[in-house]
């Protein structure tokens, strides 16, 4: 129970991070403009359910190699700390918000390069490989949380591995599934846009929480 309480509150971490809520306006905007809104539920489902392959792709790709190095008991040691860490500078972002600042937000400088790749998504279709390309994009500002779960189950069987994983990056994505049924039923853009900027601090603060939470408990 305990442990499904962390991976939960782990993938919750991620999932309201304010970078991919970002990302994934940027997608449906440029959908919504040039296709209208069909083209936005069916763009929004691919690139929700790509991410989720390839995080669940990187996330198997990780624990081989934890497995083939045999660094499993190095990695737990180092587990708390960064778990700390992370919880750390989510609070801190509630008290000092800058964008870009060190959390799991996307860096500035990566930012142009995934406004221009998604602001060029014309075709629902190609929001598949948009998705793909992101998802390295998106790494940055995710891989905290993940990391840590993965670290969590790196001794557990392959199984049960792929299970958790399976789960963890079906919670990562319902926020994405959200937005896009958000706005191909009518919310504008802007107004998600709106929302985020007005509770970011906020989305910061309850990230930083879960992480303690975690902390305490492992």
């Amino acid at each position: 129970m305990q442990e499904i309480i962390n991976i939960t509150s782990l993938a919750l971490v991620d999932a309201i991070n304010p970078c991919t809520l970002a990302v994934q306006v940027l997608l449906l905007s440029s959908l919504l403009a040039t296709r209208g809104r069909k083209s936005v539920l069916v763009g929004g489902l691919v690139f929700s359910f790509t991410i989720y392959i390839m995080y669940a792709l990187y996330g198997l790709g990780i624990l081989k190699v934890i497995y083939t190095l045999g660094i499993d008991q190095i990695i737990k040691i180092i587990l708390k700390g960064l778990l700390l860490v992370l919880a750390f500078f989510e609070v801190l972002a509630y008290f000092r918000y800058k964008p870009g600042m060190i959390s799991i937000e996307m860096p500035k400088s990566l930012r142009p390069y995934a406004k221009k790749i998604l602001s060029s998504v014309e075709n629902p279709l190609m929001a598949l490989p948009a998705a793909i390309l992101c998802s390295v994009l998106l790494l940055p500002c995710s891989s905290g949380p993940y990391a840590v779960m993965l670290m969590m189950i790196s001794s557990l069987e392959f199984i049960k591995q792929l299970v958790i994983i399976a789960y963890y990056n079906a919670l990562f994505i319902l926020p994405m599934i959200g937005i896009t049924l958000l706005i191909y039923l009518g919310t504008k853009p802007k107004k998600v846009m709106e929302w985020r900027e007005k509770h970011i601090r906020e989305i910061h603060l309850i990230s930083g929480l879960l992480l303690l939470l975690v902390f305490v408990m492992v």
